[in-house]
């Protein structure tokens, strides 16, 4: 089967699998209550595409948040140097799941360079999200004495440096409170009003980096579209204000199951504008997933502080990493941590994960090795095989790049495009299918 899209096919590509079909139709707004899931064990499906990004998204992975070693070793990928072995952009890395995005040699030559041309001072962040970000026990804690690392004593002298900076008369970086996040925000609200709430909070404290974290108040069926203009538009703001942006995927919902259902597609978004613009990401999502009520309050919207005696944020012995509010402070010290030793200190790079096998061509698609998945790549590098497809009669000739998945399981049901027509971008979403009721 082969499912293609094209630079002048509509936003929005429906995929289904129990029907041959998949072109592009005209409405933004499908009624996805009419589709049948199915269950295709060991199928393959080819899909070729005029984008510039792609991805997947699946509620399939995760981990616990103390698996990743105490030192946060690079992500477990390994290059692949097979003759045979062909990686669409050569200079740029590919985002697989992990813990945190890799700092390839690529990436961290491009982010040094945004720091370098930055006024920005290298030991102060901004924090920029909604109410998950307002909450005091998010990073507060670093600022004073009441921390257990346990197993992650490595990331103390990365706290103590972003610790000797002080932002305003008495707050360090950690513990300030942000003017540019606020309960209730959605993406695009950061660059609403004059100055920008982005503005004002640049304007106070000077930050060479930015902790970003928006889309759960952006997670509603018509939701994903505006998201990804918006939250694009915010990192593009912020690298061209000469920060570097550590991304973050968002929790899941445990107050709806319609709002949970829709966290896989936002955080694919998420995903794949890090990949598209090669800043770090940090997967807070995926860690939630296998906790108790993901480690989310009773309200089942925001994470759960540890509590023994008193509220301790900042504990991550293995009972408080059963909170959310706890890994998120231990992934974005992680990520600090990484920014700090990558882009200041100058480590040395971790090796790129391999790229696709593969050419991106009928005869030689590219090969997608799991779920989820992005890529990002030019169509302009594609080859013009096909003028049209089985489900239209309009001319698409035009390059394509092809994709191949094969899975012993579900394959995606819908596909995304993501971006306006002259820059369109896509990512395709993977959920567990149920097998068709019997007849």
């Amino acid at each position: 089967m082969a499912y293609a899209t094209h630079p002048r096919a509509a936003r929005l590509v429906l995929l289904v699998l129990v029907a041959l079909a998949g072109c592009s139709g005209d409405d933004d707004g499908i009624d996805w209550s009419g589709v049948e899931d199915a269950g295709l064990d060991g199928q393959e499906a080819s899909l070729s595409e005029d984008a510039s990004l792609s991805g997947d998204a699946s509620t399939e992975a995760g981990w616990k948040p103390d698996s990743a070693a105490p030192d946060d070793a690079a992500p477990d990928v390994s290059p692949d140097t097979s003759p045979d072995a062909a990686e669409p952009a050569p200079s740029r890395t590919r985002y697989p799941v992990a813990r945190h995005s890799p700092m390839s040699p690529f990436v961290v030559a491009r982010l040094r360079a945004v720091l370098d041309a930055s006024s920005g001072r290298k030991n102060v962040f901004a924090k920029l999200g909604d109410s998950i970000t307002v909450n005091s026990n998010f990073l507060g804690c670093f600022a004073g004495s009441d921390v257990d690392w346990a197993a992650y004593g490595a990331l103390e002298p990365s706290r103590a440096w972003f610790s000797e900076q002080l932002v305003d008369a008495s707050h360090t970086s950690f513990n300030r409170t942000t003017l540019a996040a606020v309960v209730g925000w959605s993406a695009k609200a950061l660059l609403t009003g004059s100055p920008t709430p982005l503005d004002q909070e640049f304007g106070a404290i000077q930050p060479a980096f930015a902790v970003i974290m928006f889309g759960t108040n952006d997670t509603y069926e018509t939701g994903v579209h505006p998201f990804e203009r918006n939250l694009m538009a915010d990192i593009d703001a912020v690298l061209a204000r000469g920060a570097v942006p550590l991304m973050s995927t968002i929790p899941p919902r445990g107050d709806s199951a319609t709002a949970d259902a829709l966290v896989p597609e936002m955080n694919a978004v998420i995903r794949a504008i890090a990949q598209a613009r090669q800043v770090p990401l940090m997967d807070y999502g995926t860690m939630l997933e296998p906790l108790p009520d993901y480690g989310l309050a009773s309200d089942g919207v925001h994470p759960q502080v540890y509590s023994s005696g008193g509220v301790h944020a900042c504990w991550f012995t293995d009972p408080a990493l059963q909170k959310g509010m706890n890994v998120r402070n231990l992934i974005t010290m992680e990520a600090l941590d990484r920014a700090k030793r990558f882009l200041i200190d100058g480590q040395a790079a971790e090796v790129a994960p391999a790229g696709l096998a593969g050419q991106g061509t009928l005869d030689a698609p590219w090969e997608i090795p799991g779920l989820p998945f992005v890529d990002d790549a030019d169509t302009a590098e594609g080859v013009a095989t096909l003028a049209g497809y089985g489900c239209s009669t309009a001319d698409e000739g035009g390059p394509e790049l092809v994709y191949r998945v094969v899975l012993d399981g579900p394959l995606p049901r819908k596909t995304f495009s993501m971006g306006e027509a002259h820059e369109k971008r896509y990512y395709v979403e993977a959920r567990h299918l149920q097998p068709p009721s019997p007849r």
